[in-house]
């Protein structure tokens, strides 16, 4: 989790698109607002989270090399 700075006022008008947004958290409401400003698919935030299948250790493997891990 990260923190960023804002001005009061930045604040409050972000409070109150929160609110009538009925999102449950500034992120929320920020990442919606990103998405709709650039048209951002829904594939950029995690939309297939646990829609498809994990690699497996061999597929890991072959994806990442060894050249590519810390």
């Amino acid at each position: 989790m990260k923190t960023i700075a804002l001005k009061e006022n930045t604040f409050r008008i972000l409070g109150e698109m929160k609110r009538k947004a009925k999102a449950s958290s500034f992120d929320e409401l920020i990442v919606e607002l990103v998405k709709r400003k650039d048209n951002i698919p829904e594939s950029m935030f995690g939309s297939l989270k646990g829609k498809t299948k994990g690699f497996n250790s061999e597929e890991r493997e072959f994806l990442w090399k060894d050249e590519y891990r810390e």
